[in-house]
């Protein structure tokens, strides 16, 4: 992901986490946007702060998003770049996305930051079957088949290119 970035936009390194339970379910919390109009729903994470790398960010943002106090990380699954204006803001997102499990959560969004509480709406447990059945947009496109395939192959040896 060592391209120029785009145009008029601001770097945003991010990182995503697919946290998966013993139910085999991944957790996706929905968002409202503005500049997208309409709602989405997505795996936890978000941008690196004061340094961080990747993998503190992720860990930072599963303590915050889901309320779990000593989360372990587990591989980097793949590589995703999108460029997307929020808040009026154009940024190209460079996300580094792991895969982490989980026995059972109760999800608590106490650690939300106030834009977070504004817009997020809601957290779910998704299984294959519920992603692909749903007409709910998810983010990225093809989250069944990644989840799907990490269910059944475990991690990639080499980490993937994800959809937009």
């Amino acid at each position: 992901m060592g391209e120029p970035v785009a145009a008029g936009a601001t770097l945003r390194p991010t990182a995503r986490v697919l946290l998966v339970d013993a139910k085999q379910r991944a957790l996706l919390f929905r968002m409202r946007s503005e500049d997208f109009g309409d709602t989405f729903w997505f795996p936890p994470g978000g941008g690196l702060e004061g340094g961080e790398t990747h993998e503190e960010a992720a860990l930072r943002e599963l303590q915050e998003e889901t309320g779990w106090a000593d989360p372990v990380l587990g591989p980097l699954i793949g590589t995703r770049r999108h460029v997307i204006t929020w808040g009026g803001v154009l940024y190209d997102c460079r996300e580094r996305w792991y895969l982490a499990r989980v026995g059972t959560l109760v999800v608590d969004t106490a650690g939300f930051t106030d834009d977070e509480r504004h817009d997020m709406l809601e957290s779910r447990w998704w299984s294959v079957d519920r992603m692909r059945s749903t007409t709910d947009r998810l983010v990225p496109a093809d989250l069944p088949d990644l989840l799907e395939a990490l269910l059944r192959d475990g991690p990639p040896a080499t980490p993937l290119s994800l959809s937009t």
